[in-house]
């Protein structure tokens, strides 16, 4: 993972961790994570071992991972199937599987990746060079939705500052998310790399039927303002975000430190750490056997300890 990495803080600066507390009692769900390496960052890279570091320090309950090989390698499945193999070294790492439509075979990997286990499909159209209103894209969107996978679609993985200059991306449109959230008819749907700015003008586009907390969004790139964690909750964002760190383009020290720090109610801490990511997931009633996670560190409530969400 990056040179500031997460088990760094474990042992250098015991006293920094102590402020994560009131996020790793929420047994927290990360849901924007990768494996692999970054092609244009020496440092931007995590392994499953990474990984299984990260969730035992956060005392994350699972984290959903796609493979960085399916963003920026020659076809999609190459990564996926990397994917599967490096997930099977710890049963909180949930396979999501990056599809891309404008392959020709997008709808056999995506069968291959429903009988498989996956746990959802992550788009991302601005590396893969389609918008959203092409008409593979808009069949793959409602392909998904017929499996019931949740779908998450990536705006940016990255500032668009911090983009290599030979390798220049550009993020999908609020307008573009607005129209296929109302495509996908209140089928589970997570954004990824928004601004705080850009909820508003999505929420502000949405009809009030979809505002039910069907769509959410991730918090790793809301860094601002100051509070900006209790400023969306005031706003009626406590149903609309969930946890995700983006790692390892990112460090998940500052989203964590955020939620943790937040003055906010317990009850909007556990909904953006965890009941949301649940809810999205369609996991609020599998138990712990069922999802094949019991006994992880010795006990048998770590993992998904099941807590009545409202639907």
């Amino acid at each position: 993972m990056q040179t500031t990495d997460i088990t760094q803080y474990k042992y250098a600066l015991p006293s920094l961790t102590k402020l994560f507390a009131k996020f790793t009692e929420q047994k927290a769900i990360d849901t924007t994570a990768f494996l692999g390496q970054w092609p244009t960052r020496y440092q931007s890279n995590a392994s499953a071992a990474d990984l299984t570091v990260m969730m035992d320090h956060l005392d994350l309950a699972g984290v959903c991972v796609s493979h960085i090989a399916s963003i920026h390698g020659h076809d999609t499945r190459s990564g996926n199937e990397a994917l599967w193999r490096e997930c099977e070294a710890d049963r909180r790492l949930w396979p999501f599987a990056i599809l891309n439509p404008t392959e020709p075979g997008w709808r056999e990997e995506l069968a291959w990746a429903t009988s498989s286990g996956a746990y959802g499909v992550r788009l991302l159209p601005g590396f893969h060079h389609y918008d959203m209103d092409h008409p593979e894209a808009k069949a793959l969107a409602q392909a998904v939705r017929h499996t019931g996978l949740p779908l998450q679609v990536c705006l940016r993985l990255q500032d668009e500052r911090l983009q290599h200059p030979c390798y220049k991306v550009e993020p999908l449109s609020t307008h573009a998310i607005v129209k296929l959230a109302i495509d996908l008819e209140g089928h589970p749907l997570l954004v990824s790399g928004i601004r705080e700015y850009e909820w508003d003008e999505i929420w502000r586009q949405l009809p009030s039927e979809l505002q039910s907390g069907q769509i959410l969004f991730d918090l790793w790139y809301c860094k601002s303002p100051i509070s900006v964690i209790a400023s969306l909750c005031q706003r009626g964002g406590a149903g609309a975000f969930v946890y995700g760190s983006c790692v390892p383009l990112h460090i998940p020290e500052a989203t964590v430190l955020q939620l943790a720090a937040a003055e906010i109610s317990e009850e909007e801490r556990y909904a953006l750490s965890r009941g949301n990511a649940l809810r999205f997931l369609g996991l609020s009633q599998q138990t712990t056997e069922s999802m094949g996670i019991d006994n992880v560190k010795g006990d048998p409530t770590y993992g998904l300890v099941i807590r009545e969400e409202a639907r």
